[in-house]
């Protein structure tokens, strides 16, 4: 179901965004203008690169603007989600275009180094017009920095990072111009080199981040740290799936749950308000989808089919129980064991009885489906295993080279009118599972077989390793 709409305490102020953008797009304007100047008075490449990275600036940052107004609309038909990654795009947007900023500035750095013909002038007019720059870009990055924090705005985000490099590529001009009034003038392009290779490290930087959301990558961690808490409410039984992904900054999250059938539509409904509540206290703002499945609850079923085929006075023993959940209802596969010699008709019609009963005792099964197995007679037989100590030890070699085995200490073996039984007793590690231990049985069992066709039965008995 989904979840209400995030409160407004952490919807995002739009206004107050935009106004962030159009602030740094006048400051950039303005600085744009004072550079260009200052690159004509001084002739530095240093500064007709900062010229034109500030120029860029105000495309980058009206795309920016742009980009949030869009961002702030609404979720409509054709973008039920909004269109919050438009910030998105105007980030890696911006990153291409820094990057061939800076391709730029290093190719006419190099070629200036190789000439070796630089005619520069470091007045003070140039000085002045790189400290205010550094001065307005420390302060537009803080801003930005600040609002996109807490608005959760990635165009803004990438708009302070910009600004940041613009604080170093100016100091590093301011350097450059220092060099120069010393009679350095190589100092310049150097240094323009310098600003080319920062700005490319935090261009990939900014972009990967943005590919990263628009791909919709989830933060490391973040579904497996949901599908924690979601498990801890109560009524959750089994937290299925876990998607994240973030859009304009704002977090979506769909989450598959399976709670029991049994519980009523009002108390499943309590839970999963539960669920996006405890989501948006640790993601706050997001938007929370909650997918409820039923859980069949083998257990108790397999619990309530042993007992209703125990009334049975026919059915020896039901094994192999299968609950399987299908649209119209639960499916209940079983095996049931009944004396060798009855008839097909006769034990059909006991297992229809036993299946009608099983539908009618427990809420939500629609079908059951019975295998017949007879029901084995015990034999009467007499210890032969000293006439086949050939086959006694075949068996030991076998059994001890499972894994799981870690002895097999006796071997008994039998004559009976079905014929040959064997009996092995073996040791294994305490903390193996039964499952582990019956696989081995079964590979010892069916290796047996193979080999001595004549052995009708192979009972492998698992006992701890005597750890004293």
């Amino acid at each position: 179901m989904a979840a209400p709409p995030a409160s407004a305490a952490h919807a995002p102020n739009t206004s107050r965004v935009r106004k962030a953008a159009f602030v740094s797009l006048v400051l950039t304007l303005v600085l744009v203008v004072a550079k260009v100047a200052a690159s004509v008075s001084t002739g530095s490449l240093a500064l007709l690169s900062e010229a034109a990275n500030s120029a860029l600036d105000v495309g980058t940052t009206l795309i920016t603007f742009i980009a949030v107004r869009i961002a702030s609309r609404p979720p409509d038909l054709d973008h039920p989600y909004g269109h919050g990654k438009a910030e998105n795009l105007s980030a890696l947007l911006q990153t291409m275009i820094l990057i061939g900023l800076a391709m730029y500035i290093a190719v006419q750095a190099f070629f200036r180094l190789r000439s070796g013909n630089a005619e520069i002038d470091a007045n003070l007019f140039g000085f002045a017009v790189i400290v205010v720059s550094m001065v307005a870009s420390g302060w537009r990055s803080a801003v930005l920095q600040r609002v996109a924090r807490q608005e959760r705005s990635p165009a803004l985000a990438a708009d302070a990072l910009n600004f940041r490099s613009d604080l170093l590529s100016s100091a590093t001009v301011l350097v450059g111009l220092f060099f120069v009034r010393l009679g350095y003038p190589a100092v310049d392009a150097i240094a323009s080199l310098g600003i080319a290779a920062y700005v490319v490290w935090m261009s990939i930087r900014m972009g990967r981040s943005s590919i990263d959301t628009l791909m919709d990558r989830a933060p490391a961690g973040s579904s497996a740290r949901i599908g924690q808490i979601a498990s801890r409410v109560p009524g959750v039984e089994e937290v299925r799936r876990v998607r994240v992904r973030y859009v304009g900054g704002e977090p979506q999250t769909d989450v598959v749950i399976a709670i029991s059938r049994r519980v009523p539509l009002e108390r499943a409904h309590d839970v999963t308000e539960e669920v996006e509540r405890v989501i948006r206290e640790q993601e706050p703002g997001a938007d929370v989808v909650i997918h409820v499945e039923p859980l069949a609850d083998e257990k108790l079923v397999t619990q309530q089919v042993e007992a209703v085929a125990m009334r049975q006075s026919v059915v020896a023993e039901v094994h192999n129980i299968a609950v399987t959940s299908h649209p119209e209802g639960d499916h209940i596969s079983l095996h049931a064991k009944f004396p060798a010699d009855m008839d097909l008709e006769s034990a059909h019609g006991l297992a229809d009885t036993l299946e009608r009963e099983i539908m009618a005792e427990i809420p939500g099964v629609v079908r059951v489906d019975t295998h017949l197995e007879p029901l084995a007679v015990g034999a009467v037989g007499a210890d032969v295993t000293q006439n086949h100590m050939l086959l006694a030890q075949w068996t030991k070699q076998v059994a001890e080279r499972q894994p799981e085995v870690h002895d097999c200490h006796e071997v008994l073996i039998t004559q009976s009118e079905e014929g040959l039984t064997i009996v092995i007793h073996c040791e294994a590690e305490p903390q193996l599972s039964v499952l582990e231990t019956h696989n081995a049985s079964t590979r010892i069992e069916d290796a047996t077989h193979m080999r001595w066709p004549n052995v009708k039965r192979v009972t492998v008995h698992f006992e701890p390793v005597n750890q004293g």
